[in-house]
């Protein structure tokens, strides 16, 4: 019997193509209202995965509309009360279960002071559905297993869309089209990740490296790793670890390596060399075959924009397989629960 997660990895292909469908009439609305108000900077609240998501929507939106993408700090509201100007930004909130107190709070401020709100969740009735002045909603039918898989996705495809439509590109909009098929083509890399995940049963720790679009794949699977497989699994940008964390490098180190074939490749494969320079193990997973690793999970070819749609159902897929080859349960990690509130 197949596990939630692994049930719920194999719907993204479909309910994708659901979501954007229903969601495409109001991210255009947004995208327009955007350049009619001139607004010039964009404020993302999230927790968890949902804030590794907004990694993603910061670099793809800033690269195509050049507009600014701040992280919130709910705390700053919620504990230090401190007063933030946000009535000339465009205001995001996200929660998959739209019941992040602290994230509602960061967007029933902004809207009080008549920011341009909008919250992403997958529940239309829920209080963060509804606070805000539009609602897209995720549309992934309910999510059973703990670990995020089919409703991170569906964040970072609708949150593509709406810097697509900020931006009015529409080279990247039909770029976007092609993610639910390219998500299908993903699911025929599964038994050669399985097989890969099966060398690594008896680890306990791990680092995972990605940089720009591929940064938010890191910091995701990474966060997978942990809540899966119980591994002290450590993200960094790979333009960062060259810094301090470099020193931990050493032949017991274990690294994750999310290296798609964009800008970024070049960066990805001096890391590769100075790892295996260092007897470090080392796994890249990445759509380029020219790139020189002595492991690869090799991913569909795909635009730049939007490669890292195989990498996280690649890594969906490997932390599940790797949880259930160390004899876990996937669905249901020790002291996790699906909705966690925070204030």
């Amino acid at each position: 019997m197949k596990s939630l997660m692994s049930q719920e990895i194999q719907e993204q292909s479909t309910k994708l193509h659901e979501s954007i469908l229903i969601n495409q009439e109001v991210i255009d609305r947004i995208g327009y209202l955007v350049r009619m108000r001139q607004i010039q900077y964009i404020i993302y609240a999230a927790r968890g995965s949902s804030d590794n998501a907004g990694v993603y929507f910061k670099y793809l939106c800033e690269v195509v509309s050049g507009i600014p993408v701040a992280f919130a700090a709910p705390s700053v509201l919620t504990l230090y009360h401190g007063q933030l100007k946000m009535n000339h930004s465009l205001v995001i909130g996200v929660s998959q279960s739209g019941k992040a107190k602290d994230v509602l709070s960061i967007l029933e401020r902004a809207k009080l002071q008549g920011a341009l709100t909008v919250s992403l969740t997958n529940d239309d009735q829920s209080p963060l559905a509804k606070a805000a002045e539009f609602h897209l909603d995720l549309h992934m039918g309910v999510e059973k297993s703990v670990a995020a898989t089919k409703t991170f996705t569906a964040q970072m495809y609708l949150l593509a869309n709406l810097a697509a439509s900020i931006a009015d590109n529409s080279i990247l909009k039909e770029e976007l089209k092609l993610v639910p098929s390219l998500v299908k083509e993903t699911y025929a890399c599964e038994q050669a990740i399985q097989v890969v995940a099966s060398e690594y049963e008896s680890i306990q720790d791990c680092f995972v490296l990605g940089r720009g679009f591929a940064y938010a794949i890191a910091d995701e699977f990474a966060l997978k790793l942990q809540e899966t497989c119980y591994l002290k699994a450590m993200s960094f940008a790979t333009s960062d670890f060259y810094h301090g964390p470099f020193a931990l490098v050493n032949k017991d180190a274990h690294f994750f390596i999310m290296a798609p074939d964009d800008a970024s490749i070049a960066n990805s494969q001096e890391m590769i060399a100075q790892l295996e320079k260092s007897n470090a193990s080392c796994t890249v997973f990445t759509n380029s075959a020219s790139l020189q690793a002595s492991s690869k999970i090799m991913l569909p070819t795909s635009p730049r924009s939007i490669s890292v749609f195989t990498l996280i159902i690649a890594a969906q897929l490997f932390a599940m397989h790797l949880s259930l080859l160390k004899g876990l349960n996937p669905d249901q990690p020790r002291g996790l629960n699906k909705v966690t509130i925070t204030i």
